[in-house]
């Protein structure tokens, strides 16, 4: 189902970027034409992130600060570009980046990593980092928790389903969870209710352990239970996890606000003060520490 919305999403923006090729082919030739059409659909792509970083602006603290402009622009271009390559090329067409995780046996020392994704996004936006985690020799799932606009809870338990088919074609006794921005809520939502026996531990990224004003743009229940102060996140948030936990966030996130939002007691902490909310998964460190969780030598 949100493969489907965001195909949809994603013929709606086509057809707007052909409207205004056709526009301009009409008035300037086809050389325009080709332009309009290429620029509208990036633009009303990367719009999204535009608009969330002008609403969250007052809200970011100064760890950015130190950084040169060239680097500041930088870090705004890789987000505008990893929002676009999520919701333009991998998420609306899921199938062609489709691939069976290939099991090893349960001796390689190495525990299975099961990624989950957040507000409105499907696993197909998990591919460039499952491919470097292939690549180093783990063995990576990914799941699409739906429906897409349920309360948490819900799709904690389409979590639940999935851990147990993981580790059902593993043959392994635990995974990692690595989740980012609202999968680490339900990642959390599931340890809350089942406890620690089927999980090594959590990694989050860019999660609002305490909610984010910008829910207030969302819609459905996992939204309300976004928003700051939901009576859903006190409960939450009344007890830490019961795995050793790891949240990675930054200080330039444009959809968690505010950004220490993403801060949690008693976990592990990294704060990284460039990438966006989607940039963020390409950081080295979120590489290195999901090695490290998995690493069970």
């Amino acid at each position: 189902m949100t493969t489907r919305l965001l195909q949809l999403a994603f013929a709606v923006v086509a057809a707007l970027a052909a409207i205004s090729g056709v526009a301009a082919a009409r008035a300037w030739g086809a050389g325009a034409g080709v332009l309009a059409f290429i620029l509208t659909l990036a633009a009303v792509q990367i719009a999204t992130p535009l608009i969330a970083y002008g609403l969250s602006a007052r809200d970011r603290p100064p760890a950015e600060a130190g950084a040169t402009l060239t680097r500041r622009i930088g870090a705004l271009l890789q987000e505008l570009f990893a929002f676009w390559r999520a919701f333009v090329v991998l998420q609306p067409f899921a199938g062609l980046w489709r691939r069976e995780a290939a099991w090893p046996p349960a001796s390689t020392g190495t525990a299975p990593i099961l990624l989950i994704p957040g507000y409105g996004c499907t696993e197909a936006m998990w591919r460039p980092l499952q491919e470097r985690l292939r690549a180093a020799g783990r063995f990576v799932a990914s799941a699409t928790l739906e429906p897409p606009f349920a309360g948490i809870d819900q799709l904690a338990d389409r979590l639940d389903q999935e851990i147990e088919r993981l580790l059902a074609a593993t043959g392994a006794a635990k995974t990692v969870l690595v989740a980012h921005s609202m999968g680490g809520l339900i990642a959390r939502a599931y340890l809350a209710r089942r406890g620690p026996d089927r999980v090594l531990a959590l990694i989050t990224a860019g999660t609002p352990h305490h909610g984010s004003k910008l829910a207030r743009l969302g819609l459905g229940r996992d939204a309300r239970q976004m928003e700051p102060g939901s009576p859903w996140l006190r409960a939450l948030n009344s007890r830490p996890p019961p795995v050793p936990t790891h949240s990675i966030w930054s200080a330039r996130d444009e959809f968690v606000v505010p950004r220490d939002s993403a801060r949690l007691d008693g976990a592990r902490e990294t704060m990284l003060a460039l990438p966006g909310h989607f940039g963020l998964l390409e950081a080295p460190e979120v590489l290195e520490a999901v090695l490290e969780a998995s690493d069970q030598r």
